[in-house]
């Protein structure tokens, strides 16, 4: 390697940056990172307020669907989506796996969508006086979800392969459209 070549001494350094973190010291931040933090932070926050704020805005078009069947139509197919992602692995070729990888993760999102929708209209309707404090604190159940997915599907790939992560938590999903079809009431205690 040349030593002038500046994506050697990139490459050098982020090796220098290993060794380091592996000897037990400590390196300070680079502006670099902390500029790539700042941006990825941006992101995550502002997708997740766009996300948030949707439920009070919904509720009259969801009337028209129904919120009971929206959210279990889109349990149910965020369900079959991720099962059929943990199947995908036996796609032959890279461009026929990408491709199924895109159209399946965007049908999931629509399921995913009307489920999350649904759920916020159908809370905005019964409780009207505290949608603040039980759209909040409904959230610590997403930070779970998204805290306990990592390590969760981690260990269960480790354990099983590629399939499992997906086929189990697919089949959670699925577990749920029987559970909300017996425990929400009808659609017509929520919008009067």
């Amino acid at each position: 390697m040349d030593d002038t070549d500046p994506e050697a001494d990139g490459d050098e350094h982020r090796g220098d940056h290993v060794a380091d973190a592996s000897a037990g010291r400590t390196q300070r931040i680079s502006k670099n990172q902390i500029l790539t933090l700042i941006s990825m932070a941006s992101v995550n926050f502002s997708a997740m307020i766009c996300y948030s704020i949707l439920g009070p805005f919904f509720p009259n078009e969801i009337v028209q669907i129904g919120a009971k069947f929206m959210m279990i139509s889109g349990l149910f197919v965020s369900g079959g989506c991720t099962i059929l992602f943990g199947l995908l692995d036996k796609v032959p070729g890279t461009t026929n796996f990408i491709v199924l990888c895109f159209i399946i993760r965007s049908i999931d999102a629509i399921g995913f969508a009307a489920a999350m929708t649904s759920s916020f209209a159908i809370i905005a309707n019964i409780f009207p006086n505290n949608i603040a404090t039980v759209m909040g604190s409904l959230e610590i159940f997403t930070g779970l979800g998204l805290v306990l997915g990592p390590p969760m599907g981690g260990f269960l790939y480790q354990s099983f392969g590629y399939k499992i992560p997906f086929v189990t938590l697919g089949c959670l999903l699925l577990l749920m459209v029987p559970f909300n079809m017996l425990v929400l009431p009808s659609v017509g205690m929520y919008f009067t």
